[in-house]
């Protein structure tokens, strides 16, 4: 079991590996001070709705990675549809299964691989990516439970370091959003509830051409056809956001 002080030397190295290769050896030796066997760090980047970027830190089974995207198991899978709705870390043995569905399917070919059980944490960063750190054992149902149990508190501390390092190796910290102006930024908000370039204009204190301006230089910063698909990629990128702050 790791205490305060391993936790804060794992942060501290975790801030100075320098590519995945070390985040991997890093990720699994806390893995196995933590008691699992296995583990993996996915992150989506949101590039695009139909087919956004994805980052990998693997210490899965060998195969299991790739059955599961054969199977497409990503719109079926327990944990991910978890993870997509909350910030906390859960133990798989606490999923709410459907019998004989393609999810119980799916948990029960992971547990043929060696993931029996496992904790998963998700964390949704202001730049719109969702990433989740799982750790996984092979081991009986009692004996799994008190070893994912015991390591909730220090998952949920260390994802948010992991993916910072996850981030910045991979140049995500470099490869900046778009640097839209406050004002494009204001259009962008309106448009996204519907208003047309006068009502912009109007809320602002703009002209209608004015509007239009700011939308098109949006548009043009985004890489963006139209100014759906701008207030879109900006809600999806986080570069747009609800009020107050």
């Amino acid at each position: 079991m790791m205490v305060g002080q391993d936790v804060n030397a794992f942060r501290l190295r975790l801030r100075a590996a320098a590519s995945l290769d070390e985040l991997h050896a890093l990720c699994r030796e806390n893995s196995e001070a933590l008691g699992f066997q296995y583990f993996v760090y996915a992150l989506r980047v949101p590039t695009h709705f139909a087919d956004a970027r994805l980052i990998m830190v693997d210490g899965y089974p060998p195969g299991w990675v790739k059955h599961y995207i054969e199977q497409a198991y990503f719109d079926a899978d327990p944990v991910m549809a978890y993870c997509a709705q909350h910030v906390v870390p859960v133990c798989w043995s606490d999923l709410i299964l459907e019998p004989a569905s393609q999810g119980e399917r799916m948990m029960q070919e992971a547990a043929t691989f060696g993931l029996r059980d496992g904790i998963s944490m998700p964390l949704h960063s202001p730049q719109g990516e969702l990433g989740i750190l799982s750790l996984a054992v092979d081991a009986a149902p009692d004996k799994a439970r008190a070893i994912c149990q015991n390591a909730l508190a220090h998952v949920q501390v260390l994802t948010g370091y992991f993916h910072e390092a996850v981030r910045r190796v991979s140049g995500l910290l470099h490869n900046g959003s778009p640097n839209l102006t406050p004002r494009e930024i204001e259009c962008l908000r309106w448009a996204a509830d519907g208003k047309t370039s006068n009502e912009i204009g109007q809320l602002l204190a703009l002209s209608e051409s004015t509007a239009n301006f700011h939308l098109n230089n949006a548009m043009r910063k985004l890489d963006v056809v139209n100014r759906q698909q701008a207030v879109a990629k900006a809600a999806l990128q986080g570069l747009i956001q609800p009020r107050p702050f």
